[in-house]
């Protein structure tokens, strides 16, 4: 019932991130980038993708709020789609509504973002080089 904002949100994340952090590598010259280049890089996609991201999470949350109040039995309640989620929020609070929790959103996922990038470019130079130099093919 919650899938379609949380698609949403994981679906235009990916896409955004992906592109930045690439881009980035590719203005940068890091076609090998180092660990710290990957944390910076991945850090800075994870804030621009969660920033553009944010009304999706918002929306997600507050059909989470509604699904759980749909545990109670109350007569003639339907569930709201998230456009009209998105259109109340808008109408009620303006765009800032659909942006609360900013700060707590960057925070979480600028570093989660840096470590993951950093640890899989660094996991993959690794195993690129193992493989290099222990190749049977040799």
């Amino acid at each position: 019932m919650g899938w379609v904002p949380t698609l949403m949100r994981d679906v235009t994340f990916s896409v955004i991130y992906w592109s930045c952090y690439e881009g980035m590598k590719r203005a940068a010259g890091q076609l090998e980038p180092t660990v710290s280049f990957s944390f910076s890089a991945g850090a800075v996609s994870g804030m621009i993708a969660g920033t553009l991201t944010l009304p999706f999470d918002v929306v997600k949350t507050h059909r989470q709020i509604q699904l759980g109040e749909a545990d109670l039995p109350v007569l003639g309640k339907t569930l709201a789609t998230t456009k009209s989620i998105m259109t109340r929020i808008y109408n009620n609070q303006g765009i800032r509504g659909l942006f609360k929790g900013y700060v707590p959103r960057v925070l979480k996922v600028a570093p989660a973002c840096g470590i993951m990038i950093s640890t899989y470019e660094y996991g993959k130079s690794f195993f690129v080089n193992y493989n290099k130099q222990h190749s049977v093919l040799q």
